[in-house]
């Protein structure tokens, strides 16, 4: 299409729905994310030329930017249409840089929400790349590739190679780490409850809770004090000494903003951050309608603003007051005050972009998780719109003696924004007596005491975790999926029942980099870095001052633990109270290369004695029988790795591979796949089949469909960049695991 303006965005589904908005005045391409980064295999950053940095075209979209370069020779203007963020302001410099930027007919439009007016809007108001938000972005990649890059590899040197670490990712670490030690450290102390239950003069029946002892708070640490105060109201009359009621209001909350939208979906869905922003990412981009046009569903899912368009509320409000009723709209639109400095303002809170397509109206046409998803934000941002929930408290106070016992329930007088966002499910108020009055005497049925022991505050949470480093300003909400997922990567937390527990590895990660950079992995280092991100974009300040105050002190840092490596190194040997039998020197446990822990002789390298530090437990039994003699089976290990063998060995000589369960890819096998070991002792997976079938596989697989392709099972990979991450081996997708409890 010669002489026809090319817009470009970054991926296809995108694109698809933007052409079909702009019919055939535009070519829409995608870009398909980022084109240029700093290289792998090297820092690609030089420190002493001012941080100059080294990009290159990465090696998946070189096919994709001689495609972009080709369309947009002869286009007469190029709108690079990125998302609204820094990361899609610095994809769009990249892409401008390849297409000759300088040439003038290179702008930059955003989309703040996929729809026709969405689109035209942007459109309408292009302009030129903002270098503060470009430079904003270069300052984080930079300031994330030299920590990660310069403390990854001294954790290789240390422990073992596989490890990262990152300015944001290892503090969110530490929360977790120092989480769990609050735990394991905590010491429960003894409390007591005192509740009586009571009866009114009309036969009903409730319970009051003991509340002050002589109009003072008091401390039932033990049953001895419980005793006591019971023999003193043993005589006692108890008598209702007030009834008061109030009208409690409970104002609706702010719209979705990025990181409240990953607490709520994590709470209400179960879904993890990274699976929230990639349903959301699908929203934004455009889904299928039932007039064969792919619709944009919500505004862009990247914001720190709480701000919503007049004619988002107005919809709103219209969709209220025709839907629910007049009783349930404010007299005028609720605005939300942002609650953080230095938000990002670009663009409006998460919300539906057009309010009156109701959940039940696109169900039909999204995947279950999308419209739960959907559902979620379109709640949200119409009770946003609606007049505050109504409840009816009443508070009961006793008194018998010097003591006071109290009783407090509410009910619902008017539902209000709840109606469109229900409550989840808590517990019920105490059912209160409906015919009393005050001075009234009640007749004391039983004293109730219950011992309690004080509790350890809980584990995090994906949600808890998030809402802590939101508070605290470390990191930016768009970066708390990738975060949560770098961890769960790399093994240093594990998920059980929601609650993030660190690993053995994640504890000694952790031990290691507040040790030894406690001035960089620690709260207030990391958020005060975010405000100088901030800063650059908005223009007050420098990002090549800002990056060079940075590496000072970080530089001296690497410098000192650089000099300490080997003491650092022995330090984090466990000492054993065995001998080796070779030479008599202490064993003593080291990490492997593959972040597992082994005896090894404390005289390397003159002896080099080393054994698994499993070598005295209990062996692993398979639950069926042998099937030669009936005896049991067990996991054993022999100079080939590891194979399941007869527990009456050497009488019974039976031997079986360990198999993954997982059937042979290649067609028409019926073969499974096993675990196998080469001649050099590396494992990997073959078919059971062989010779007849010789499909063989370095990689563990995964008993988990790929969603890309729909391949039946997925890859555990490990190399010394990324550390742990899965991959599909038919169309090389990386998947994310999903946990057993997930699925």
């Amino acid at each position: 299409m010669p002489n026809t303006s090319l817009i470009i965005v970054e991926s296809p589904s995108k694109a698809r729905t933007i052409e079909r908005y702009l019919g055939g005045e535009y070519r829409v391409l995608a870009c398909n994310g980022h084109v240029k980064d700093l290289p792998k295999k090297n820092l690609g950053v030089d420190i002493t030329n001012n941080f100059a940095v080294e990009y290159e075209i990465l090696p998946d979209k070189k096919d994709i930017v001689k495609k972009l370069k080709k369309s947009a020779a002869n286009a007469p203007t190029i709108y690079i249409a990125t998302d609204p963020d820094r990361e899609g302001e610095a994809i769009a410099w990249h892409v401008a840089s390849e297409l000759n930027g300088k040439s003038g007919k290179v702008r930059r439009v955003l989309f703040n929400e996929i729809t026709a007016d969405g689109v035209r809007t942007g459109m309408d108001n292009p302009r030129e790349v903002n270098h503060n938000l470009v430079n904003a972005q270069q300052a984080r990649r930079i300031i994330d590739r030299i920590v990660g890059f310069k403390v990854s590899e001294f954790l290789w040197k240390v422990l073992y190679s596989g490890l990262s670490a990152g300015r944001v990712q290892s503090v969110a670490l530490r929360l977790v780490c120092e989480r769990h030690e609050e735990i394991i450290n905590f010491k429960p102390e003894e409390y007591w409850i005192l509740e009586v239950e009571l009866m009114t003069k009309g036969g009903e029946t409730f319970t009051a809770r003991l509340h002050k002892v002589g109009g003072e708070n008091i401390e039932l640490k033990n049953e001895v004090v419980i005793n006591e105060i019971i023999s003193k109201l043993e005589n006692e009359s108890f008598i209702i000494d007030s009834i008061k009621k109030k009208e409690v209001r409970r104002k609706p909350y702010a719209p979705f903003i990025t990181s409240t939208i990953q607490q709520d979906a994590a709470t209400r869905l179960k879904y993890s951050p990274a699976r929230t922003m990639r349903l959301a990412q699908r929203l934004y981009e455009g889904v299928e309608m039932e007039s064969g046009e792919p619709t944009g569903l919500i505004t862009y899912m990247r914001t720190d603003s709480t701000r919503l368009a007049p004619a988002s509320v107005d919809g709103a409000r219209q969709f209220i007051s025709s839907q629910y009723g007049e009783q349930y709209l404010p007299e005028t639109p609720n605005v939300y005050g942002q609650q953080k400095k230095n938000i990002q303002d670009a663009h409006e809170a998460i919300r539906p972009a057009d309010p009156n397509i109701t959940p039940e109206m696109v169900k039909g046409h999204l995947e279950n998780d999308e419209f739960k998803l959907y559902d979620l934000i379109w709640r949200r941002f119409i009770a946003c719109q609606m007049n505050p929930s109504i409840l009816d408290q009443t508070t009961i106070e006793i008194k018998a003696g010097e003591a006071q016992f109290r009783v407090s329930g509410s009910v619902v007088k008017f539902d209000g924004f709840r109606k469109a966002y229900p409550a989840m499910e808590k517990k019920e108020d105490p059912l209160l007596p409906s015919d009393i009055s005050e001075n009234e005497e009640l007749d004391r049925k039983q004293f109730l005491p219950e011992q309690h022991f004080t509790k350890p505050p809980p584990y995090y949470t994906e949600s808890s975790l998030i809402k802590e480093l939101d508070k605290q300003g470390i990191g930016r909400p768009s970066t708390f999926a990738e975060t949560l997922s770098r961890l769960h990567k790399r093994q240093y937390v594990t998920k059980d029942r929601q609650k993030l527990i660190p690993t053995e590895a994640g504890l000694t990660v952790n031990k290691v980099l507040i040790e030894n950079l406690p001035d960089i992995f620690n709260t207030g280092f990391t958020a005060r870095m975010e405000e100088e991100l901030d800063e650059i974009e908005s223009g007050d300040q420098d990002y090549i001052e800002v990056l060079h105050n940075f590496y000072k002190p970080f530089h001296s840092s690497m410098e000192s633990v650089e000099e300490r490596r080997k003491e650092i190194k022995n330090s984090l040997m466990e000492k054993t109270e065995e001998s080796c039998e070779k030479c008599g020197s202490p064993m003593v446990i080291k990490w492997n290369r593959r972040g597992e822990k082994f005896v090894a002789c404390s005289g390397f390298p003159e002896c080099r004695n080393a054994k698994s530090l499993d070598d005295d437990a209990e062996p692993e039994t398979i639950e069926k029988p042998c099937p030669k003699c009936g005896g049991t089976l067990q996991v054993k290990r022999g100079r080939f790795g590891r194979y399941i063998g007869c527990e009456k060995y050497p009488d019974c000589r039976h031997t079986e591979s360990i198999t993954t369960g997982i059937a042979c890819p290649r067609d028409d096998c019926e073969g499974e796949m096993v675990e196998k070991s080469s001649r050099k002792g590396k494992v990997f997976f073959g078919c059971s089949r062989y010779p007849d079938c010789d499909h063989a596989s370095w990689y563990k697989p995964i008993l988990q469909p790929c969603e890309a392709c729909d391949n039946h099972y997925i890859e555990e990979r490990v190399n010394k960049t990324k550390g742990k991450f899965y991959l599909c081996p038919e169309c090389k997708t990386e998947a994310e695991f999903v946990e057993e409890a997930e699925v």
